[in-house]
């Protein structure tokens, strides 16, 4: 994977490969930030042109033996650490080269996924997945044997947080005294929950996450989606390239989402009581993933009328047009003094939701909860 395949980033990606051309690459990173920033793949771009046999200004060929086959993940000095967790017929003491074949697929297929799209991936997404301590013993002998190249033996350890204590404890050790030529990348989205004597021996890239606009021109070029749906995407993402990937898969649910939350707002100012149950009735059946996108889709919808009540801004959701609803006319209900508390209700709801509460029962109590913050006047 070369830098220019990996999204944005455009200033960090300088400083790494300066790092590089000034050989000043720590043997300990740990590449961090929130969900769907793209750290994974730019650990992995930032490995290939330290590996690249005719490295370019600002990135690695792609055209040599050695890009060639990180590209394929099969570089015999390029090792991967994920989390597993047992598979009913798998070993009772699983590591990450058990799951190698379905990680090179999901990388083969989507450079952003989070870590539940990777225990789908892997089948045992109910279970709870680690980097247990047999890995590191697997760790130990990859990293032991003399380099294929003659270059950097390079450890891609991602999740590090899923570290069993144990594991974190050996692998303390190993930054500590690290076989020679040996450079780990650890790529993490909570680095506290990380012991501090390992984040204390790591180099700090901060990968942060992604603009709005970042997003929605990716999912135009790259997923070929027209603006609209693209732009309501990257709103509910918010800065997650993964999340937006995933989310770009069902494009078809946002006008089906738009005519949910045109009902529902209408019913709420004039607590239409039958219709609101009727509507909680509808939307608690939904699966609990989708749930949670269509709340996110609501809770953007408020932010846009907001903004349009207060800047003036521009309807940008033209998926409201379609159905004949124009925040503009439904803006002037959302101002500062409702706003606050309609937003902290869909948050608290969504959070019960994760929770297995009663969704109709959530979603009734939003409703009145929201009925009451629209009568609110300015």
């Amino acid at each position: 994977m070369r830098f220019a395949e990996v999204a944005g980033h455009y200033d960090l990606k300088k400083k790494l490969v300066e790092t590089i051309r000034r050989d000043r690459v720590g043997h300990s990173q740990l590449f961090f930030g929130p969900e769907g920033n793209g750290a994974l793949p730019l650990a992995i771009a930032f490995s290939q042109y330290l590996l690249c046999e005719n490295a370019g200004e600002d990135d690695s060929c792609g055209e040599c033996a050695t890009c060639k086959q990180v590209q394929h993940f099969n570089y015999p000095d390029l090792h991967y650490v994920y989390p597993v967790a047992r598979k009913e017929k798998g070993s009772d003491k699983p590591v990450s080269d058990d799951f190698s074949t379905e990680w090179t697929k999901l990388l083969s297929r989507e450079r952003y996924f989070g870590l539940y799209r990777w225990l789908e991936q892997i089948g045992v997404e109910n279970k709870q997945a680690q980097i247990s301590v047999h890995e590191s013993a697997a760790i130990l002998s990859k990293l032991s044997l003399k380099s294929y190249s003659g270059k950097n033996k390079i450890l891609i350890l991602w999740m590090p947080e899923r570290l069993h204590v144990s594991a974190a404890n050996k692998l303390l050790k190993l930054l500590e005294e690290p076989p020679h030529g040996s450079i780990f990348l650890l790529v993490s989205e909570d680095p506290e929950k990380l012991i501090s004597t390992i984040t204390s021996r790591c180099q700090k890239v901060y990968v942060p996450k992604y603009d709005v606009d970042l997003i929605r021109k990716y999912l135009e070029d790259e997923e070929q989606l027209d603006r609209s749906p693209a732009s309501v995407i990257a709103k509910i993402a918010d800065g997650n390239l993964a999340e937006a990937v995933r989310l770009a898969e069902r494009t078809e649910t946002y006008h089906n989402y738009a005519l949910l939350f045109s009902t529902w707002v209408r019913n709420c100012y004039s607590v239409n009581m039958k219709h609101l149950i009727e509507w909680s009735e509808e939307c608690g059946r939904f699966e609990r993933e989708k749930l949670r996108d269509f709340l996110k889709f609501c809770s953007n919808a408020f932010r846009d009328s907001l903004r349009f009540n207060l800047l003036g801004e521009k309807e940008v959701n033209n998926v409201f047009r379609e159905i004949n609803f124009e925040l503009s006319k439904f803006a002037p209900f959302v101002h500062a003094g409702n706003t606050p508390d309609i937003l902290k209700a869909i948050d608290d709801a969504a959070y019960d939701i994760s929770r297995n509460v009663n969704t109709r029962l959530v979603l009734t109590d939003l409703s009145l909860s929201i009925a009451r913050s629209l009568r609110i006047k300015p």
